[in-house]
């Protein structure tokens, strides 16, 4: 591949970009991966903490019904309390339960999850990254020039010439 390969637009969606041989993933969290670590990607909804989402669903519930029939009562304030309160963790808990992601394998035990807010998007940004490291591990045309020269010349090793494949 030559060097303006480098410089191919993959994926951007303003936050996350995958940029010739990079992943850069935007503001709040600022972090970059080479993609000649990543062995891998894949997607899907998370499903980890099955047991305790359905828990905080059922605490929820059960403070939205708390709050109901204590602003029946005689206590709208601590009645309306709970059932916001409540219905705000219900809200929360439910969001989150099932988001997308694209899970970014490194071969080892620290594998990134990168968390999305759509499954398509999620799908379009783990392709965009397997396709780059298909086309970063793609042996050039014949005749493409090669800027990365496997045997240099002899009197000049760190030639700027770039030698053409012999495919």
């Amino acid at each position: 591949m030559d060097d303006n390969s480098s410089d191919a637009i993959y994926y951007d969606d303003g936050t996350i970009s995958v940029v010739g041989k990079v992943v850069s993933v935007g503001a709040p969290y600022n972090q970059t991966y080479n993609l000649r670590s990543i062995i891998g990607t894949s997607y899907g909804k998370d499903k980890s903490g099955q047991a305790s989402k359905f828990l905080w669903i059922f605490l929820s519930a059960f403070g939205l019904l708390f709050g109901i029939s204590c602003m029946s009562i005689n206590s709208p304030i601590l009645g309306g309390t709970f059932f916001l309160g409540s219905a705000a963790i219900l809200w929360k808990t439910l969001q989150s339960y099932g988001r997308p992601y694209v899970e970014l394998k490194f071969g080892g035990l620290n594998n990134q999850m990168l968390y999305m807010k759509k499954l398509e998007e999620a799908e379009g940004l783990a392709a965009a990254i397997n396709m780059a490291i298909q086309d970063m591990h793609t042996p050039p045309e014949p005749g493409q020039p090669v800027y990365n020269p496997i045997f240099p010349e002899p009197e000049n090793p760190v030639s700027q010439r770039p030698i053409f494949s012999r495919n």
